[in-house]
């Protein structure tokens, strides 16, 4: 009997606990919400980390990518981009884009891949101009071309950036019979790789590298409250003549240049991406007067561009090996939405020339 009373004393404290707890016993209003919604922010995309066992957070996009592919290094490809070479092929594969001016004001590309081996055709590949290997080596790539400047062979063989080229493994280029010289050179992704294997470069990240560029998480939106409307963006560049137009539904930026989309052959898309970042820089013209030194050094201007609004930045380099830093209006660093991003290099005599439209 005794031992009944103290079983069922045991049974109405736990109910009493049990009330106590739903109704929290009066002290509910002891119980803070968080006052910064992005921390509860991160908290959940902590606590959801499970779901990307085997995944890591792309050097390139922000996005969780196969661990693998996380830290394998990028190639940087020149991709020609005049008229008589389009449409290119493989380009739609690339995580990062570089376009800038050469001669005769044509632009011209660098591509960056971090997955490219079962690419059967990339190109067309062309010759390298000086600014372009700097930019490679701000994402640790491995750069690719077929030809360079004679303002560009010192630096290429000084050993500042690791190389795939004519100079040192041509047989991981072919030609193209249907096609005309010099618009015709290609490579498949595993004869790079091959190129790659045969000059030992490493195929992981250096240790020292911690990326580029800062990315919003996975999951959040970065919105330009104080940006201006750019569901159009004109570039100025005087040959192609490319635009970008914001596709909301998606939250991209469609490529377009003379005249129509811009399209990859090999799966016959329209190139996208999710972030625009142009940088307005000095240009003069060497000797030959005719090839252009960019100065990539110092700080200047440019405008950051996602999410159908457009934000001016500026941005600064130290040194020449260093990386670009780019910065909003308040000094900070920008963030990045997940996705690709095509940086554009603008001489700052046609800064005026960029416009943005709803």
């Amino acid at each position: 009997m005794k031992k009944k009373m103290v079983q069922r004393g045991i049974a109405i404290l736990t109910l009493i606990c049990m009330v106590g707890g739903m109704t929290g016993c009066g002290c509910s209003k002891n119980i803070e919400e968080p006052k910064n919604p992005t921390t509860a922010l991160q908290t959940t995309a902590a606590e959801t980390a499970d779901s990307h066992q085997g995944e890591k957070i792309s050097y390139l996009t922000g996005e969780y990518v196969p661990e693998k592919q996380a830290q394998s290094r990028p190639i940087a490809v020149m991709i020609n981009n005049i008229e008589n070479a389009i449409p290119q092929s493989g380009i739609s594969s690339a995580q990062i884009i570089y376009e800038a001016p050469v001669e005769g004001a044509i632009t011209r590309m660098m591509a960056v891949f971090d997955r490219y081996e079962n690419l059967k055709r990339i190109g067309s590949i062309r010759s390298c101009r000086l600014y372009y290997p700097k930019f490679a080596n701000e994402w640790n790539a491995i750069y690719v071309h077929f030809g360079q400047s004679k303002y560009a062979l010192d630096f290429l063989r000084s050993g500042a950036v690791d190389t795939v080229s004519s100079l040192n493994h041509e047989a991981s280029f072919y030609r193209e019979s249907g096609k005309v010289a010099p618009h015709n050179l290609y490579a498949t992704g595993s004869a790079l790789q091959s190129g790659i294997k045969a000059m030992e470069y490493k195929t992981k990240y250096d240790k020292k590298y911690s990326g580029h560029m800062q990315f919003a998480k996975p999951g959040e939106t970065v919105t330009l409250a104080k940006g201006r409307a750019a569901g159009k963006v004109e570039i100025g560049y005087q040959i192609n003549r490319p635009w970008f137009e914001y596709n909301a539904k998606g939250g991209q930026y469609y490529r377009f240049q003379y005249g129509g989309k811009h399209i990859d052959d090999l799966n016959n898309k329209q190139l996208h991406c999710s972030n625009i970042v142009i940088q307005c820089v000095n240009a003069t013209l060497y000797p030959d007067g005719k090839s252009l030194n960019m100065t990539l050094t110092g700080s200047g201007s440019g405008w950051f561009i996602t999410k159908g609004k457009a934000q001016k930045i500026t941005w600064k380099k130290d040194s020449d090996l260093g990386q670009t830093k780019y910065l909003n209006q308040d000094g900070e660093e920008i963030t990045l939405n997940t996705g690709k991003t095509w940086f554009c290099i603008v001489q700052n005599e046609y800064a005026d020339n960029i416009t943005f439209s709803k």
